[in-house]
């Protein structure tokens, strides 16, 4: 029998990356357009629970959410403002059980801003005389994720 560990590769430690919708802003009891602020208040009042940690872009943002006082109950939560939705990303091997350092590395390992930039990729498909670009400007998915949700059907459109 060998006594050498096996190395994981980052992405092992978290698994597979799934989206799944959570909620809009209306379902909040806000108005469309609502300040961001106000959003994630609402958001965070409702999960009875704080951002523990905070990355903000143009059109959206991630937190991690946790339930105060409890280490490793988090969970990432991404707002796509263009969208006025929320999004759980969660992770096959650890879904609501991160901390801090898991999200640093989520950002990190699975380029999670991504879903947030305000940059777009280049079209792989040709688009006729006439034709516009898809509505999502803002929201690119990310090349790891696997979408499991109405985000990934918009996406597509």
């Amino acid at each position: 029998m060998s006594h050498r560990h096996r190395r994981y590769s980052k992405r092992e430690l978290l698994g597979s990356l799934h989206v799944d919708y959570v909620m809009s802003v209306t379902d909040l009891g806000l108005a469309a357009g609502s300040n961001r602020w106000d959003v994630l208040r609402a958001f965070l009042a409702v999960g009875e629970a704080r951002a523990e940690r905070l990355v903000e872009e143009e059109d959206g943002f991630l937190i991690l959410q946790s339930i105060p006082g409890r280490p490793n109950t988090g969970g990432i939560y991404l707002y796509a403002e263009k969208l006025q939705a929320f999004f759980w990303l969660r992770f096959d091997l650890k879904e609501d059980t991160l901390n801090a350092d898991d999200f640093q590395l989520a950002l990190r390992v699975y380029r999670l801003t991504a879903f947030i930039e305000q940059r777009r990729r280049p079209s792989r498909r040709r688009h006729r005389r006439g034709e516009t670009e898809p509505a999502m400007n803002g929201i690119v998915p990310c090349t790891v994720a696997q979408p499991s949700s109405v985000f990934a059907m918009n996406q597509r459109n």
